[in-house]
């Protein structure tokens, strides 16, 4: 299908569903921009340069915003992040909103439904046109702004230990196709400045939908990147140094009460320590040899 869309959309829903292949050759495609077959004895690449509008569903039917993107859905972490703009399809009651959605479906089906503004048929000449025709250049303006959001983004990262990431370079990547995208909506040859604040705004807009972090209060693009925050990332980091350092005073077997000693004179609370030390228990790195000392495997 992706090949099928070459310079085209291709359209995927249910796709936490797809299988472990298809999510791999998904994978490439969105990397390299093509599809390699290896198939009785002909191997081939076919270039896919296909933009990607996909739908997939949380693990538990319901989008949790305190969560990581990547462990609520069943697709690699790698794969998400392919993507430049994610948004979270909330089921929230809302009196006025609802009226307007029963309104709309309810219309629907009426006999006489009224005609859309646009015809189907001319935007899809309209969006043909725009891709054929028109190849927007970036402006110094667009430029600068792009460049100053970025550099004022990546400044924001402060704090101790790990410091959160609020950006990467693949969000610049991403700007910079949707400051193009919204000039070749407007038939342009160039991107301006509103252009790249429009880009700016989605992104954004995006960003603290799935990327905030309750807990520090920052936007952490390791929500959307790995199925670990950095705020996440620092605790283990010192729970870690701390049962390091309490190794060289007690040997290999460390009591916990000192551990959690320890940890809190950093700001960490009991119940964080004993919530590093099981993640670290699930993961082999620890063991507890007996009741109430750890030590590191």
């Amino acid at each position: 299908a992706l090949v099928l869309a070459n310079r085209g959309l291709c359209c995927i829903d249910e796709m936490d569903k797809m299988s472990k292949e298809d999510r791999s050759a998904m994978h490439e495609a969105l990397e390299q921009q093509s599809v390699s077959i290896s198939k009785a004895n002909i191997q081939a690449s076919l270039r896919c340069e296909t933009t990607v509008l996909a739908a997939a569903n949380p693990k538990f039917g319901r989008f949790d915003p305190y969560d990581t993107v990547a462990s609520q859905i069943n697709l690699e972490p790698t794969l998400i992040n392919r993507f430049d703009l994610i948004f979270p399809i909330k089921d929230v009651p809302d009196s006025a909103r609802d009226e307007r959605m029963a309104t709309f479906i309810l219309d629907m089906h009426k006999l006489d439904s009224s005609e859309p503004d646009i015809e189907t048929e001319m935007l899809r000449k309209y969006f043909a046109y725009a891709r054929q025709n028109c190849f927007p250049k970036l402006t110094d303006e667009a430029i600068n702004e792009l460049k100053e959001y970025y550099i004022q983004m990546r400044a924001s990262a402060s704090g101790d230990g790990i410091k959160a990431v609020p950006i990467s370079a693949r969000q610049l990547e991403g700007l910079v196709r949707l400051s193009e995208a919204g000039a070749r909506l407007r038939l342009s040859s160039t991107v301006d400045r509103s252009d790249a604040r429009q880009a700016i705004e989605l992104l954004d807009y995006c960003l603290r939908q799935i990327a905030f972090d309750e807990k520090t209060g920052k936007i952490d693009i390791d929500r959307i990147a790995t199925d670990t925050p950095a705020s996440s990332r620092n605790k283990l980091h010192i729970v870690k140094e701390a049962l390091a350092e309490l190794e060289n005073a007690h040997g290999k077997v460390v009591p916990i009460e000192d551990i959690i000693a320890a940890a809190a004179e950093k700001g960490l609370s009991e119940a964080e320590v004993e919530e590093v030390l099981n993640k670290l228990k699930r993961s082999g790195d620890v063991f507890e040899p007996r009741r109430g000392f750890i030590s590191r495997i």
